[in-house]
């Protein structure tokens, strides 16, 4: 691939950005850094820091993939990440759009240090597995068709930016007529999938969800999750979550001390994980 590739100066930046982020503020960046402001997180090589959107945090201004002009907001925004993508309770679309090669989303988050603890989790879970230089914040990872991607954090705005080739959220929806939604978005009595695939990241996480046949991936670890209605098929790969479900098609418990009640029906079951429940409610 010719596009522009990272520098991500994640062992420069990650005490500032760290430090700034529980404070509420900005981090400051080294001297050594490649960004020309004190909150960039990534910057292509030999490119310029453009103009940033409208609502995006100037300390963003380097996140490849930013355009000064266009771009979607909202939901629309959201719709631009990868469809298994995890994201963090509370984030709301500031800017989507493509540009040089380069994906780029930037939401809010009601809380910057909770966004970074989230990330760290769940990004391997989801299926997108840290650098290996990613020993502090921001985060750079890869998978799922992903050659290059990087979060990095200003104020209490988040901004993803992805080289690769992958299926967006709004595409998995157009091509399935479901509700696609990325990981970890729904949220307590929120939305619902008929049928397609609802994805649960987030950790420690009380949540209600309709089911509406839908296959359930749960990831995060210490959820107290109630599905309503009936299951296509629920597959629980993290640990010490407790599943109320109406009915299911089956369960598969690949995580360590999960418990899953099932209301109705007989599920074919799947335990690979320890110390796992599949109980009759």
């Amino acid at each position: 691939m010719k596009a522009a590739r990272f520098t991500i100066p994640i062992l420069g930046l990650a005490a500032a950005a760290l430090s700034a982020c529980s404070a509420g503020g900005p981090p400051t960046a080294p001297p050594s850094s490649t960004s020309t402001s004190g909150d960039v997180t990534a910057s292509p090589a030999g490119s310029a820091q453009v103009s940033v959107p409208a609502g995006v945090p100037a300390g963003l201004g380097a996140l490849p993939g930013l355009s000064s002009t266009g771009g979607a907001s909202g939901t629309d925004a959201l719709a631009l990440l990868p469809a298994n993508f995890p994201l963090p309770s509370g984030a709301t679309g500031l800017y989507g759009g493509r540009t040089g090669g380069a994906t780029a989303v930037v939401f809010t988050v009601p809380d910057v240090s909770a966004a970074i603890a989230f990330y760290r989790g769940a990004l391997p879970k989801a299926g997108f597995p840290l650098a290996a230089d990613s020993l502090g914040f921001p985060l750079g990872f890869t998978g799922s068709g992903i050659t290059e991607g990087v979060i990095g954090v200003s104020g209490n705005a988040v901004g993803v930016s992805i080289y690769g080739t992958f299926t967006a959220v709004g595409e998995a929806s157009a091509s399935s007529g479901s509700t696609a939604t990325p990981a970890g978005s729904p949220t307590t009595g929120g939305s619902s999938a008929t049928g397609g695939t609802i994805t649960i990241a987030q950790d420690s996480t009380p949540l209600t969800e309709a089911c509406n046949n839908a296959t359930v991936n749960l990831q995060g670890d210490s959820d107290d999750v109630t599905l309503t209605g009936s299951c296509q098929a629920i597959n629980v790969s993290g640990d010490s979550d407790h599943v109320v479900v109406g009915s299911a098609g089956s369960v598969d418990l690949s995580g360590d001390a999960d418990e899953v009640t099932v209301n109705s029906g007989s599920p074919a079951v799947t335990k690979t994980g320890n110390d796992d429940m599949v109980l009759a409610g």
